[in-house]
């Protein structure tokens, strides 16, 4: 009967640790990454074609609950994004600049030396940079919906 018991025991406790492991931290405690890109949306479930739920910004904090493989659980908003989308460094936005209206993207790449001044410096030098900076600009700005998007997956028989 106590041999019963222990295996029980056992058993729990090996459980635990692969619902800890699965769910991406010890003891599944949730622990925090910044995100590292422009945009990205929440998803629903761990794949690019669930319903959005929530969107996050450059430099937002989110607390990471669990994983599943190339997806992180987030607690706020509940949902999943891609890990790709973040940084295990917290990424600080300076005080001075949100008061003054730049925006998060400006503030990146002020920190790497580009600003607005040097980008016009670089437009006006090189006609081919102004077209290379347009096309960039309307990439950065082009939107396909949901349905867009999966009318293009099935036509080209893409998988999730």
């Amino acid at each position: 009967m106590k041999r019963r018991w222990f295996l029980c025991g056992v058993a729990l406790l090996v459980s635990a640790n692969l619902f800890a492991y699965k769910s991406g931290g010890k003891g599944g405690s949730p622990h925090n990454m910044s995100v590292q890109v422009r945009e990205v949306y929440v998803r629903s479930l761990p794949n690019y074609m669930a319903p959005k739920v929530g969107r996050l910004v450059y430099g937002d904090e989110v607390a990471i609950v669990g994983k599943d493989g190339a997806w992180c659980q987030i607690s706020s908003p509940a949902g999943w994004v891609p890990e790709s989308a973040l940084t295990k460094g917290k990424i600080k936005l300076s005080g001075d600049a949100a008061k003054q209206g730049v925006v998060r993207d400006e503030v990146a790449l002020a920190g790497k030396g580009m600003g607005p001044d040097v980008e016009m410096k670089y437009r006006k030098q090189d006609p081919e940079m102004e077209k290379a900076y347009r096309d960039v600009e309307w990439l950065e700005n082009f939107k396909i919906s949901d349905e867009g998007l999966k009318a293009f997956m099935s036509a080209g028989k893409l998988g999730h």
